[in-house]
Parts: structure tokens; C-alpha cells; sequence
């Protein structure tokens, strides 16, 4: 099986189920509401929304993007620890 496939299949798929861009996150589960504010797909949804809607609150933006920039800080993160792993080796 191709990694895409698994990728999309198990990581892309819930991230967008389980995030509020079709079905709001308060009608989910208390156990899925979990997983809902986890991924980083929910707090770009509520961001956008927010703004788009004219209902945000500066410290519900605040924590959205705060949210989102400790996501791309720890990808770039990781992302520079894998690159330079493996280019020492």
C-alpha cells in the first residue's frame, strides 16, 4: 500500500470529520471533542469562521493562532531534525 494512501486514509480524512468543516464540533461526542481540538485543521475552521462571520473574540484568535503557530514551529521543528538525520547518514 502506498504511504499517501495510508496518509490520507488514516491521518487527512478524520483530521476533516473530526474537525468542524462539515459537522460542528459541539454535536460530537465528548470523546471526539477531544480529538476535534486537536487537530490543527479545527482551529484554522473557528479562526476562519470567526473572522469571516465577524464573530471572533480576540482571545479566542489569540489561542487559535497560537494554536497553529506551535504546530508549524514544531513541524519545521521535526522536520529539520529528519533532514539533517538523514543527511548526515
Amino acid at each position: 500500500m502506498n504511504a499517501f494512501n495510508v496518509l490520507f486514509r488514516f491521518v487527512i480524512t478524520p483530521m476533516f470529520l473530526f474537525s468542524g468543516t462539515f459537522f460542528p464540533v459541539e454535536r460530537l461526542p465528548v470523546y471526539l471533542k477531544g480529538v476535534a481540538y486537536a487537530t490543527p485543521l479545527y482551529h484554522g475552521v473557528a479562526l476562519t469562521r470567526g473572522f469571516v462571520l465577524g464573530t471572533i473574540e480576540f482571545r479566542a484568535a489569540l489561542v487559535h493562532g497560537g494554536v497553529l503557530l506551535a504546530i508549524v514551529v514544531l513541524s519545521l521543528v521535526l522536520a529539520y531534525r529528519a533532514l539533517s538525520w538523514r543527511l548526515v547518514d
